[in-house]
């Protein structure tokens, strides 16, 4: 019987594939010295430490293992257990956002409690490029609110930062002297802004073009996205509301310049018209992409047609359309209804979205 021989080359090739889990990826590392080191490279890229006896076991691997440390580009802390913040737990934590070279740093769970705390142990923050601050696993938590206090010393520490998401959380603002980040993409959902606004946070950045904001009350959301959309020329805009629907959308009733720069629009849980519509093409000429999604869009799947034919957003290449009409009820459209709409989009040259 003939024996082929493993090309131990195909080994990052087959690794590649980004679909395997943490403990597939512990089995490869027992094949054989090749595997490990490229099963090693993956596993500790990025790792996700959900339990503080976990962070504890982690810091203890790496300060036992040094080669270890260079691979860690990332780190994700969900710490959600019963066990004590303690010194042991705390030791663990500074060891863990001590090391030199992350450029993601996540804080969850636990440690979203202030979570300014945690972040003053990072020691090489001039190299993180992605922050995420999410409260999601504790924000029914009675005991601690998920929190984070951005001021002059968070500003200096991540002025490098290119990408900032902050989730389910109370955030505090406070108003610093003048200081320029390196922000592209910022992300805000379901944030209760308790004091300051946006572009306190913002100051004099000169590089914001992505925003995404969501949450429960629209009221709040309007008054915060219009203060950035007044300083800052975006590129993009995914504006969100829950449960709480907004009947009068008020985002684009202030006249704004910057407006202008938009290129990609998203609305979803608003109700928009014609008139919002016309406000939106007098605001934002040079709209790309426009998605309306949710359910209390009043327009009728014929008076979709009329605003394509009618020439607003000449600019527009991409077209995303709820799938029915809010009445109420909610009246789903049709397959049989929908070729005059997809004729209208392609006289234009827009692409409809399903």
């Amino acid at each position: 019987m003939l024996r082929c021989q493993f090309v131990e080359d195909l080994i990052p090739e087959i690794l590649g594939f980004n679909f395997w889990w943490p403990r597939d990826l512990l089995q490869l590392a027992l094949v054989s010295p090749p595997w490990l080191f490229y099963a090693r490279r993956l596993l500790y890229s990025k790792p996700g430490l959900r339990s503080f006896s976990a962070c504890t076991r982690f810091a203890r691997s790496i300060q036992n293992n040094p080669h270890l440390q260079s691979l860690i580009k990332g780190i994700e802390l969900y710490p959600n257990d019963s066990r004590h913040l303690g010194f042991e737990e705390m030791h663990a934590i500074r060891i863990i956002l001590g090391l030199d070279g992350l450029r993601s740093v996540t804080l969850g769970g636990e440690v979203a409690v202030s979570a300014e705390r945690f972040l003053n142990c990072l020691v090489h923050s001039h190299t993180v490029r992605e922050l995420t601050i999410d409260g999601t696993l504790i924000a029914n938590s009675l005991s601690a609110r998920p929190s984070f206090e951005w001021d002059e010393v968070m500003a200096c520490k991540f002025s490098a930062v290119q990408k900032m998401r902050l989730v389910h959380l109370d955030l505090d603002i406070v108003n610093t002297s003048s200081y320029q980040l390196q922000l592209t993409d910022l992300a805000l959902e379901n944030v209760d802004i308790i004091s300051g606004n946006l572009p306190w946070l913002l100051q004099n950045t000169t590089t914001l073009k992505h925003l995404r904001v969501s949450g429960e009350s629209s009221r709040e959301l309007d008054e915060q996205v219009s203060l950035v959309l007044d300083s800052y020329r975006l590129e993009s805009l995914h504006y969100q509301t829950g449960s709480s629907p907004s009947w009068n959308l008020l985002l684009f009733d202030r006249s704004f310049a910057s407006a202008a720069s938009l290129r990609s629009l998203h609305l979803e849980g608003v109700r928009v018209d014609f008139e919002i519509l016309s406000t939106i093409h007098a605001r934002c000429p040079a709209m790309e992409h426009l998605y309306i999604c949710g359910r209390y869009v009043p327009l009728t799947l014929e008076e979709w047609v009329v605003f394509v034919a009618s020439g607003l957003f000449p600019a527009l290449r991409m077209l995303g359309l709820p799938e029915g009409t809010f009445g109420p009820p909610f009246t789903k459209w049709t397959a049989p209804s929908k070729p005059a709409l997809q004729k209208a989009c392609s006289r234009r040259g827009v692409l409809l979205l399903d």
